[in-house]
C-alpha cells in the first residue's frame, strides 16, 4: 500500500529553525556550529543529509559544502551515523529508535525498531499524534510498565496511508459515523449527511478523512468514497480487503479487450519453431478444486542410466508483450491473491484459466526445461526450449498419492519401467523426488514445514469447520520438481550470459540478522533446550541449523521451535542482486514456474527466451529496470500475504464468534508482558490471554514467562493451556481467551 512521506519533525508542526546570521558572512566553523545548534534544538531526531539540507533551506550551489561539514563533524566525533545513513549528535546515538508504531486500545503505543529485537512502550501523552502503522523516531526514556523500555515519539517519518474502512452507522438525517474495522489504527470518523453518499446504516464503507481531529476536538471527520455492501456480506468484505491492501478487482477495458484478442490456435509455421511434445507423456498435478494448470511434468528413463525430468510451464510471455496493456496491469498487480473470501488473479480469466492453462488433451504453448539427472537426484545438465505440449492426463494430489502407494512393492522399491505407463512414471517420479529432497536437506536446505489449515464453507460462504491440511508425498513430488526447475533456470541464465552484464531477477533469502539469531537462541534456552551454536553469532549456517532442528523432532516443543526459527529469518524477496537463498540452501535461485500468477516469473521467462533465441541485450538500464520490478513485486507480494492472513483471521474469528464459552486445548506460542498467545489445537487459530486473567502471576523477563506468585506454576512458550473463548471480533480478526 502507498505510504505518504512527510517531513514533519515535531509531530503536528514544522520544526522551528534557530536564529541565523546571513550566510554570506559565515566562516566554515560557523556552519558547523549552525548544524550542531539545529540538531540540539530539534528534539534529537535523526535526519539524513538530504533532509538536513531541506530543513536548513540550504542554497542548491552549496549542498556539497554542507555534506563536507557533516563528514567533518563525524570525524571530530561530534556527530554519528546510525542506520540508514542518518546523523545524530554523538551523545544521542544510542537513545533514538526508529520503527513502526502499534497503537493499543487505550491509546498507548509500542515501537518495534527496524534494527533491534527490543519493543518500546510509548505512553499515551508521548504518542504525540502518531497513528497506528506510522514510521516514527522516538527517544528512549528509561523503563515503563512491566519493566519494558520506554520512549516518546519525536518525529513522524512516514504516515501510514492505509484506507479507513468500517461500518457506517446512520444518525437519521444527520449523517453518521464510521466505526473502523481496526479501532487501534483509527478513531471513529464523523460523516455529515452530505458526505454519506449512498451509504446506508450497516454498510461497510471506505471514508476519506479530511480532518484528523486537530480542528474538531479530536473527532476525525470525512466523507464516504466507496460503499462495498452490507456488513455481513462476504463479497462486500472481499471488496473491502481488496481496497485495504491496495489492489483492484476489475480489469480495465483495454486489458480485457487485449486478452480477448489472443488466439489459442498454433499455426504450423510456429509449431515448426517449437519443440513438438504433443506425443510425449506429460501430466499435471494440482488440487482437486483447481481451475488453472500452469505447470506440467514428464519423466523419461535414459538408456545409459538416470532420468530426464521435464518441467513444462505455460508460455505466458507469448501472450503478454512488454509494454502492452496486459503487461502494465500484470506489473501493477504483481501477483495473484488467494484468500478465503475469494481469488484476485494477476491476469484476466481468458489467459489464466484458458489459453495459459495446460488442460488435458489440448495443445498449449509452453517453455520446457529438461534436466538430466543421476539416480541420486543430482542435476548434471539441462536444456531449455519453447515447446508445445498436450497434457496426457490431469491428476489431483490425492490421485497421485494413491498411485504412489499402490505402485510400491512391499520392500519399498519402484516397479520396472514400462512403455506409456503413467502409473510407472509416477512411481519413478516419487522415488526420484524423494532422493532429491533428501539431497537438498543434506546440502543446506532447512526443513521448516509448519502445519497449514483449510476452512470448510457452506453454500452461503459461512465457516462450518477448520481442519489441518494433509501433507502428502505427492505435494513433495511437485515441490521438488519446481525447486529443481527454478534452480536450473538460474544456473542456465548465469552461464548463458558468460562474462556479460548480469541482468536477471533472483529470488533471494538473506542470512538471518545476528540480533534475531540471538533472540531465537534465548527463546530456545527458555524452553530448557541446549543451544549448541554459542552466543553473539554473526551467522548461522543453514545446514547446521537444519541438522540441529532434525534432532528435536521427537520433542513436544519441535513445532513451536520451527515456528520461531521461521520468525527469526529474513523474508524472501525479489532482487536483481543475487545474495543466495538461505532457507533452501541454494546459491542461485529464481522463480520461473508460475508466470500466470507472479510477475517476476513472467519477466524471467522473457529473459530466458531472449537467451534461447539469441536476442539477449542486458545493459545497465535493464539492470535498473529489473531492480525496480523486483522492489515493486516484493511489496505487492507482502501486501498479498497480509491480505491472505487478514482474510483467514476474519474467517477464524467468525467461526469462534459462534462458540463463545467453549473450551479447547491449546499451546502457548508467545509471551509478552501484557499477556500470552495461545494456538488452539487442531485448528491453527491463535487467541490472546490477557495477563490480568492469569491470576496472581508476575512476568519474568529472564525466562520470558509468567510465574505464579505461589511458585506452583509457570506459563512459557511450548507449554499447554486449556482455554475458553471470551470473545471473537470478525472486524479485527482478534480472539480473546481465558484460562479454563
Amino acid at each position: 500500500m502507498r505510504r505518504k512521506r512527510t517531513r514533519r519533525y515535531r509531530p503536528g508542526s514544522r520544526r522551528r529553525q534557530p536564529e541565523r546570521t546571513p550566510r554570506t558572512s559565515r566562516s566554515y566553523s560557523a556552519v558547523e556550529e549552525e548544524v550542531l545548534r539545529f540538531l540540539e534544538l530539534g528534539e534529537n531526531a535523526a535526519l539524513n543529509v538530504a533532509e538536513l539540507i531541506h530543513e536548513l533551506d540550504w542554497p542548491k550551489g552549496r549542498h556539497q559544502e554542507l555534506r563536507s561539514v557533516v563528514k567533518s563533524l563525524v570525524q571530530k566525533r561530534r556527530l554519528r551515523y546510525i542506520k540508514g545513513k542518518r546523523i545524530v549528535l554523538s551523545e544521542d546515538a544510542n537513545t533514538l529508535v526508529r520503527g513502526r508504531i502499534s497503537i493499543g486500545r487505550a491509546g498507548f503505543g509500542f515501537i518495534k525498531p527496524e534494527d533491534g529485537p527490543d519493543e518500546y512502550f510509548v505512553p499515551l501523552p508521548r504518542v504525540h499524534g502518531a497513528r497506528h502503522g506510522d514510521l516514527v523516531e522516538a527517544r528512549v526514556e528509561g523503563r515503563g510498565r512491566f519493566g519494558s523500555p520506554r520512549a516518546r515519539v519525536v518525529r513522524i517519518v512516514e504516515r501510514d496511508e492505509t484506507p479507513v474502512i468500517g461500518r457506517y452507522i446512520a444518525f437519521h438525517g444527520k449523517g453518521g459515523i464510521v466505526h473502523p474495522d481496526n479501532p487501534r489504527r483509527f478513531k471513529p470518523v464523523r460523516v455529515i449527511e452530505a458526505g454519506r453518499g449512498r451509504a446506508r446504516d450497516g454498510d461497510r464503507v471506505q471514508v476519506e478523512v479530511s480532518d484528523w481531529g486537530a480542528s474538531s476536538g479530536g473527532q476525525p471527520r470525512g466523507h464516504v468514497v466507496t460503499v462495498f455492501g452490507r456488513e455481513s456480506d462476504h463479497k462486500a468484505r472481499f471488496k473491502a480487503l481488496i481496497a485495504l491492501y491496495g489492489f483492484h478487482e476489475r480489469f480495465p477495458d483495454d486489458v480485457r479487450a487485449e486478452a480477448q484478442e489472443q488466439l489459442g490456435d498454433i499455426p504450423e509455421e510456429e509449431l515448426a519453431q517449437r519443440e513438438d511434445l504433443t506425443g510425449s507423456m506429460v501430466i499435471t498435478i494440482d488440487p482437486e478444486s483447481a481451475h488453472d494448470f500452469d505447470d506440467a511434468i514428464s519423466l523419461e528413463k535414459k538408456p545409459e542410466g538416470g532420468y530426464r525430468l521435464g518441467v513444462h510451464i505455460a508460455d505466458v510471455s507469448w501472450y503478454v508483450a512488454p509494454g502492452s496493456a496486459l503487461d502494465r496491469e500484470a506489473r501493477l498487480r504483481g501477483t495473484s491473491v488467494y484468500t478465503s473470501h475469494g481469488t484476485l488473479p494477476m491476469l484476466p480469466e481468458r489467459l489464466s484459466s484458458d489459453l495459459c492453462s495446460l488442460r488435458e488433451g489440448v495443445p498449449r504453448r509452453t517453455v520446457s526445461l529438461f534436466m538430466d539427472m543421476e539416480p541420486a537426484g543430482e542435476v548434471t545438465s539441462w536444456h531449455l526450449a519453447r515447446s508445445v505440449i498436450k497434457s496426457t492426463r490431469r491428476f489431483s494430489y490425492e490421485e497421485v498419492q494413491q498411485v504412489i502407494e499402490e505402485s510400491r512393492e512391499s520392500q519399498g522399491e519402484v516397479r520396472l519401467w514400462g512403455d506409456d505407463d503413467l502409473r510407472t512414471m509416477i512411481a519413478h517420479l516419487a522415488d526420484l523426488t524423494m532422493r532429491m529432497r533428501e539431497r537438498r536437506f543434506q546440502q543446506g536446505g532447512i526443513d521448516l514445514d509448519v502445519p497449514e489449515y483449510k476452512l470448510l464453507l457452506d453454500d452461503d460462504g459461512d465457516v462450518t469447520g477448520i481442519e489441518k491440511r494433509r501433507v502428502l508425498e505427492s505435494h513433495h513430488l511437485v515441490e521438488e520438481c519446481m525447486l529443481a526447475a527454478n534452480r536450473s533456470v538460474t544456473e542456465y541464465a548465469i552461464r548463458a550470459r558468460g562474462s556479460g552484464p548480469k541482468a536477471f531477477i533472483y529470488r533471494v533469502h538473506a542470512q538471518p540478522d545476528p540480533d534475531r539469531i540471538e533472540e531465537f537462541a534465548l527463546f530456545v534456552k527458555s524452553l530448557g533446550i541446549d543451544w549448541p551454536f554459542g552466543s553473539h553469532m554473526q551467522e548461522l549456517p543453514s545446514k547446521a541449523l537444519n541438522e540441529w532442528l532434525s534432532t528435536l523432532e521427537d520433542r513436544p516443543q519441535a513445532e513451536i521451535i520451527r515456528i520461531h526459527a521461521l520468525r527469526a529469518m529474513a523474508k524472501a524477496e525479489y532482487s536483481a542482486r543475487n545474495v543466495g537463498h538461505y532457507g533452501l540452501g541454494f546459491s542461485n535461485y529464481t522463480h520461473f514456474t508460475s508466470p500466470i500468477r507472479r510477475y517476476p516469473d513472467l519477466v524471467v521467462h522473457r529473459l530466458i527466451v531472449s537467451h534461447i533465441e539469441g536476442k539477449a541485450q542486458h545493459g545497465p538500464e535493464m539492470q535498473m529496470d529489473l531492480q525496480r520490478i523486483s522492489g515493486q513485486a516484493s511489496e505487492r507480494e507482502r501486501a498479498a500475504q497480509d491480505m491472505e492472513r487478514s482474510s483467514l483471521k476474519i474467517r477464524q474469528a467468525e467461526f469462534f464468534a459462534r462458540r463463545i464459552g467453549q473450551v479447547y486445548d491449546g499451546v502457548i506460542t508467545g509471551i509478552l508482558p501484557k499477556g500470552i498467545f495461545v494456538e488452539i489445537e487442531g485448528v491453527g487459530t491463535s487467541g490472546f490471554v490477557a495477563a490480568d486473567d492469569l491470576g496472581a502471576v508476575y512476568y519474568d523477563r529472564g525466562q520470558k514467562a509468567f510465574v505464579e506468585v505461589s511458585g506452583a506454576g509457570i506459563w512459557r512458550p511450548g507449554g499447554r493451556m486449556r482455554v475458553s473463548v471470551l470473545s471473537a471480533d470478525s472486524n479485527t480478526g482478534e480472539i480473546d481467551l481465558a484460562p479454563a
